[in-house]
């Protein structure tokens, strides 16, 4: 190790915890309302737009979401080790919030202005897109989740962060799910292309802005100068395999990201076949969002007090029970709607605590291996997102595929896969997830390796 990274190592282990302000707290959840407000407009009604607006061809959409994301997912691991290289006067993370959004916002726009060519030129254009927007999406979020570590070292305040996260993702997704049926109508006063294609515009703007927010307000405090500048790749992905607690931390990330992109991108279809209600999808979907900022309100106290394996399994318990108590209530839409939010408000804490887990795990790995790789770590967050939401989305437009569904169409094969998208595969998601999080094992240990760590260090500096 060199004399910088002794010296800092050093500065780390006797500098007293910093506190950090409400204002450096929000800047941090912005950057979370930024992604969402371009990525839950993609989750909640791309497949929509596709199928309804843009009359691509619904049987090859399952493949293109599956292959644009898997495609896309494999340079997370990339991202991250190159955020661990990088070095410059704003630090590891925080520049490419300012330089990968603005692209970011530009393709976001581009998506949902699919030409009127033919069908396999549609094809292109809508694959192109979709691929570019999630590599675009990985450069300002594998540096954005990376930072959470970087800011502090404190356990609460980490869960803190969490929450604002949350918050932030569940503001920026209410926005977008409450407000752009409407929007766009209003926007397009009769041409609905033209209605998306202003209301991207303007989601895109936002989501620049805020990203702009977290890159001024956050601070930098312990990036520390990572030893993967001289670790091969391979070496570096060895090592993050043998995280215990990043494994556990991806597995259920990618569990988690394919029940909520299944569920986002079935509402619609629910809401209208089902319900026969077409207002229900301005109050189901931002609910997923307005419930989970509640939770991350709780979800500090909630999990000091129940530390995060024993908190998700309670959470995912009752989640689950209120939403398989959803279907018999179908018919009554108050009760329904009851166990919906209990469901979403309890399965959405347990989304909470995934944010923190990521942080956790790159103490883990200092304390286990001597390397921080925040970057390599954090890509594992982006990495299920792209995986988990390629895989629900494709789920869903396979599902319609092979129930031969067509726009406007009630009953029969389609109205029996739209249910049992809605309601028994996010059951048996619940399931595997709170399977995943019984591995969990850093509860009451974050003490004990901060302490090794610190002393590690301390040695270290005085040779």
């Amino acid at each position: 190790m060199d004399i910088t990274s002794k010296a800092l190592e050093q500065q780390a282990a006797q500098e007293p915890a910093v506190r950090l302000g409400w204002r450096e707290k929000l800047g941090y959840g912005a950057g979370d309302l930024a992604s969402n407000l371009s990525w839950n407009l993609v989750g909640g009604f791309l497949l929509y737009y596709y199928t309804d607006v843009a009359h691509v061809p619904v049987a090859a959409l399952g493949t293109l979401f599956l292959a644009a994301r898997l495609l896309d997912a494999v340079v997370d691991p990339v991202i991250g080790i190159l955020v661990d290289r990088t070095k410059s006067r704003w630090g590891k993370a925080r520049p490419y919030l300012v330089f990968a959004s603005v692209p970011f916002g530009v393709i976001g726009v581009l998506t949902f202005m699919v030409p009127d060519v033919g069908d396999g030129a549609k094809l292109v254009y809508a694959f192109v897109t979709y691929l570019t927007l999630g590599l675009l999406f990985s450069l300002v979020n594998v540096p954005y989740s990376s930072l959470l570590p970087m800011m502090t070292r404190d356990s609460h305040e980490r869960m803190q962060m969490g929450g604002l996260r949350a918050i932030g993702s569940s503001v920026g997704s209410i926005i977008v799910t409450a407000s752009t049926t409407p929007f766009v109508a209003w926007l397009g006063s009769g041409d609905e292309q033209r209605g998306w294609t202003l209301a991207t515009i303007v989601y895109s703007v936002l989501s620049v802005a805020f990203f702009a927010v977290t890159f001024t307000t956050c601070k930098e405090r312990y990036a520390l100068p990572a030893e993967s500048e001289r670790i091969a790749l391979g070496a570096a992905l060895r090592t993050l395999w043998r995280n215990r607690p990043w494994v556990v931390t991806f597995v259920y990330g990618i569990l988690n990201f394919v029940r909520l992109s299944m569920v986002l991108g079935v509402t619609v279809y629910f809401a209208l076949a089902v319900l026969h209600a077409p207002w229900a999808i301005s109050v189901l979907m931002p609910l997923v969002s307005g419930t989970m900022i509640v939770g991350g309100m709780v979800a500090a106290p909630y999990y000091r007090r129940f530390g995060k394996r024993r908190g998700n399994l309670q959470a995912l318990a009752v989640g689950g029970v209120a939403w398989a108590a959803m279907y018999p209530t179908e018919s009554h839409f108050p009760v329904f709607l009851g166990f919906y939010v209990v469901a979403t408000f309890a399965v959405g804490l347990s989304m909470v605590s995934m944010f923190t887990m990521v942080a956790d795990t790159v103490e883990f790995q200092q304390w286990r291996f001597g390397t921080r790789n925040e970057g390599l770590l954090s890509s594992g967050i982006s990495f299920a997102t792209k995986v988990g939401s390629a895989v629900g989305s494709a789920a869903v437009a396979y599902g319609l595929a092979l129930a031969d569904y067509h726009p406007g169409q009630e009953g029969g094969a389609a109205l029996t896969a739209i249910r049992t998208m809605f309601y028994g595969l996010p059951l048996l998601l619940m399931v595997a997830q709170a399977v995943t999080m019984s591995l969990w094992n850093l509860d009451g240990r974050h003490e004990e390796m901060r302490s090794e760590i610190d002393n590690q260090a301390a040695g270290r500096s005085a040779e």
